[in-house]
């Protein structure tokens, strides 16, 4: 998926995402589509593992070493970057990206009370889905997972997905587009959809992943990211309204089964956004701000207050 043509106009954009995560079917729909030529410029991908790295997912670490201009992540990753000296803006929401917890079809566990004492697997303490949940514990039923079950940082989704499918934990916090994939074989079950704990529990379901870049980068080339936002926009646009185009984005062999190819989409389509305006960032601090009065600094990943300036207003309201 890469290219060194430097004849378009704006130049090349390095994007680097997961291989296995989902901003890479829109990548591989703006690249196949040629939506990127279309808006004058050439989007090269770097697509990469998941391990993490200084405490860093793989891809946060590759625009922290600059060996890419623009990544994906959330937003209290993005404060805990501006917090410790990285500066590094959003430019435009990926979407309300919260993923779902799941056990094995048999498991006798049916509800949030039941995770005490359970071993719990999650990518990373600081994972926006585990503080969602440790949040919604609180509130709801009085108690802290983190303090009264067995929790594990895998520090990869892939170690993850092994830990619960050959039972070392009980159950898994994870991704999203991993939960239809697990449970269409009907050994595992969905637990819960964090993305419904977010409205739980602050009355507000506002984007929470990112596409994030560097401040000088920004300063830099505002033509280039605002010209990456309109081909993202008219690739999601496409994936929503054309069936080829989403089984395309998927990749060969991904479409055979229907069933899983229709929840995919369903979950997929309620996430995914392509609007950012005054309205959302005000949603995304009431959410820190409840989850923050719910369950403490130690409940938003150590981070004071939600500031800003850490969003790109340039790129806001596009479409």
């Amino acid at each position: 998926m890469k290219s060194c043509d430097e004849a378009a106009p704006l130049g090349i954009l390095r994007g680097a995402f997961e291989a296995t995560g989902s901003p890479s079917w829109i990548m591989r729909t703006i690249r196949r589509r040629g939506l990127d030529r279309r808006h004058g410029f050439t989007l090269d991908i770097q697509l990469g593992g998941d391990t993490m790295k200084y405490s860093l997912q793989a891809t946060e670490a590759v625009l922290a070493e600059a060996a890419a201009d623009i990544v994906d992540t959330d937003w209290l990753s993005i404060a805990r970057w501006r917090r410790d000296g990285f500066p590094v803006k959003a430019v435009f929401p990926y979407g309300r990206i919260m993923g779902g917890m799941v056990v094995p079809a048999a498991s006798a566990i049916h509800h949030l009370p039941d995770l005490k004492g359970r071993r719990i697997g999650v990518v990373r303490k600081f994972d926006k889905n585990w503080l969602v949940v440790r949040a919604a514990c609180l509130q709801r039923h009085g108690f802290d997972p983190q303090n009264e079950a067995q929790v594990s940082e895998a520090m990869s989704k892939t170690v993850l997905l092994d830990w619960l499918e050959n039972g070392t934990i009980d159950v898994a916090v994870l991704y999203w587009h991993l939960v239809p994939q697990l449970t269409a074989g009907g050994l595992f079950r969905q637990l819960q959809d964090v993305l419904d704990l977010v409205t739980a529990i602050a009355g507000v379901n506002p984007p929470t992943t990112f596409f994030v870049c560097r401040e000088d980068f920004i300063a830099a080339k505002p033509g280039l990211v605002r010209a990456f936002v309109a081909a993202y926009c008219e690739a999601v646009a496409l994936m929503r309204g054309d069936d080829h185009a989403w089984a395309e984005a998927l990749g060969d062999g991904e479409n055979s089964n229907t069933e899983l190819t229709y929840a995919l989409r369903a979950s997929w389509d309620r996430r995914v956004c392509t609007h950012w305006g005054p309205e959302d960032l005000s949603a995304l601090t009431a959410l820190f701000d409840r989850l923050k009065a719910i369950g403490g600094l130690d409940a938003v990943g150590g981070i004071q207050a939600i500031p800003p300036e850490m969003f790109a207003p340039a790129f806001a309201n596009l479409n």
